[in-house]
């Protein structure tokens, strides 16, 4: 049976990557998954973009359901907090508003190069 613990901090091996996170070859033998919301504090939009099969990592574990399940989480020992010390775990507000603000000054930039240039067409 497992010596893991809840909150333990384990090391393994990427051994395979899916859509939804990567499965970890644990030094003990066992195989836990990094979902792909718990591999960082910012947005990955493809697991392939942060790991590879083959990588050594450093997670917490989560939790070990009574099937033996082990949830990974390498952003659980990142430092790589959220802007502005928010510590809620999922962005906050903050995070959205800057994202947002981004946008809409992208956007208009956008649209006052096509005014420009539909201007200049006439």
């Amino acid at each position: 049976m497992s010596q893991l613990a809840e909150g333990s901090v384990v090391s393994g091996e990427v051994v395979a990557i899916k859509p939804f996170g990567a499965f970890v070859k644990l030094e003990s033998g066992e195989t836990g998954l990094v979902h792909i919301s718990q591999i960082s504090n910012k947005f990955v939009e493809k697991v392939e973009d942060e790991l590879n099969v083959g990588d050594t990592i450093k997670a917490k574990v989560l939790s070990i359901d009574s099937s033996g399940k082990i949830s990974l989480s390498i952003k659980a020992l990142s430092d790589d907090r959220p802007r502005g010390g928010n510590r809620r775990g999922r962005g906050g507000p903050g995070d959205f508003e800057d994202m947002m603000k981004k946008w809409m000054k992208s956007s208009e930039e956008r649209l006052s190069a096509l005014a420009a240039k539909h201007k200049k067409g006439r």
